[in-house]
């Protein structure tokens, strides 16, 4: 019996130092939701080594068995604390990082001090969903870009787009939900460029407090333009008509988008919704086709005359030199063209 207790603790003390030495390292990076719900899969493997060594009677086995168990139990009870404290999903941090409470250390707070320090980390994550963050965020422009895709994934929130920029790119974000993460590819040899604008994946807590994510946005007027916009939820105010617009594709929830055209180049729209309310300004100067597909919305579609099922066009359509086609795919959503 004491070498089988032995076994048990031995051997869960050197699991959990090798993990937590591999996850200080920065070698381990694991998804512990999709890990910790198989928990009962070691009571499984604890019994089938009670029944490989019930009949030799050694303390092996049974120390085997006792150490599975114990991690079951262990996984069990992180499996349940995560879910009853409802983490963000894909999100499973003990806080162990040597930088958890940089914030305090910077403020002159004792390492050594566990209850200041809990006490810190608590009111800290109180305070999460309140505290505002202020960031730019920009790319110079360069000669050599003929044409550019913005792609924007923004979650929830309030997004604007509404003046030109020397850069290629600019933005500038007050927002309580965490940093923003920017990337630019060029490649000079085609004369090209692609940047991605997301919000990071964070922890976050809504629950108590004002959330808050308003994004400002400018862009080059002199490249060719394809726009890729990505919004959860919230309201977006996209004046796009000072641009070279090639195609322009909105995929929004719950949302209320307000997008602006010109008529400096032909113009791709795709839109997906689910329960939004999507206004498309269209010069008059542009003819303008707009194919809707879902039964259950709301239209407000100005002059444009009905062809076909779910097809309407402008009274210009064949004869403008620029033209503006328009394909929305919605669930329960208003649908408004407002021609200017």
């Amino acid at each position: 019996m004491k070498r089988s207790n032995g076994i048990v603790w031995g051997g869960l003390l050197v699991v959990l130092g090798v993990f937590w030495l591999l996850r200080n390292m920065g070698l381990l990076n694991v998804d512990w939701e999709g890990v910790l719900r198989f928990w009962p899969a070691l009571l499984i493997l604890a019994g089938i080594s009670l029944l490989a060594s019930g009949r030799e009677r050694n303390g092996v086995g049974s120390g085997l068995a006792g150490l599975l168990i114990a991690l079951a139990v262990l996984g069990g009870i992180l499996y349940r604390t995560d879910r009853a404290f409802d983490r963000h999903r894909n999100n499973w941090d003990f806080h162990w990082d040597n930088d958890d409470h940089n914030e305090h250390d910077n403020n002159g707070h004792n390492n050594n001090d566990h209850d200041s320090s809990d006490r810190d980390y608590e009111e800290d994550r109180r305070n999460r969903s309140t505290r505002t963050q202020s960031n730019h965020y920009e790319y110079d422009m360069d000669a050599a870009i003929q044409e550019a895709t913005f792609n924007l994934e923004g979650g929830a929130g309030e997004f604007k787009l509404t003046s030109t920029t020397p850069k290629l790119f600019e933005a500038d974000t007050r927002t309580t939900l965490g940093g923003f993460i920017s990337n630019i590819r060029s490649n000079k040899l085609d004369g090209t460029a692609t940047i991605d604008f997301k919000m990071e994946d964070e922890q976050i807590n809504i629950k108590n407090g004002k959330v808050k994510n308003i994004v400002t946005m400018s862009l080059n007027e002199a490249p060719i333009w394809n726009v890729d916009l990505g919004i959860g939820a919230g309201k977006a105010d996209m004046d796009l008509s000072s641009y070279k617009v090639k195609s322009l594709k909105v995929s929004t929830g719950v949302a209320d988008v307000d997008v602006r055209l010109g008529d400096k180049t032909d113009t791709d729209v795709k839109i997906e919704s689910g329960v939004a309310s999507v206004t498309i300004e269209v010069p008059k100067s542009a003819g303008c086709e707009v194919r809707i597909d879902g039964a259950m919305n709301i239209r407000d579609l100005d002059d444009l005359q009905k062809i076909g099922d779910n097809l309407y066009r402008s009274p210009n359509f064949s004869t403008a030199s620029r033209k503006i086609t328009i394909k929305y795919d919605a669930g329960l959503s208003k649908v408004r063209i407002n021609r200017y």
